[in-house]
């Protein structure tokens, strides 16, 4: 009888810690979702701001990339940029893509870590050989 009241207890345990996990899994796979804002550049005093819209439906990330605040002039009449080749790993927080700016022909390679609402990395632009640093802030929901 002891025997199976201490198999019942751990099998019990088990389906607790698996429901946990599941539960932690799906609340870390929409952590990326919404619209994070900051700044990119390659120096401390060369920055610019910028957008990043992305959604994540548990196994594909897309987005899209625009200059600016949301909310200022720029960004209203600016058609963004779609991200390509993404991935994001919601047990790691990595996030990686890529984002080709037509008008210039400039190709972006990123890669990032989230950190709670907090988007950081290094960008680069191999056939210029420039690169440089982001940090992004998630925005609030409205």
């Amino acid at each position: 009888m002891r025997r199976l009241l201490m198999v019942s207890l751990a099998l019990w345990f088990s389906i607790a810690v698996a429901c946990a996990r599941v539960q932690g899994a799906q609340e870390g796979s929409d952590s990326i979702n919404g619209t994070w804002v900051g700044d990119f550049g390659p120096a401390f005093y060369d920055r610019n701001t910028i957008s990043l819209e992305l959604k994540w439906d548990g196994k594909k990330l897309t987005g899209t990339v625009k200059p600016g605040d949301p909310y200022g002039r720029m960004y209203r009449h600016f058609e963004g940029i779609p991200i390509e080749n993404a991935s994001f790993d919601p047990k790691t927080g990595i996030i990686k893509f890529e984002a080709m700016y037509q008008p210039r022909g400039r190709r972006y390679i990123i890669e990032g870590k989230l950190n709670k609402n907090t988007l950081s990395g290094t960008w680069t632009r191999p056939g210029e050989n420039t690169d440089g640093d982001f940090k992004l802030t998630r925005k609030p929901s409205d």
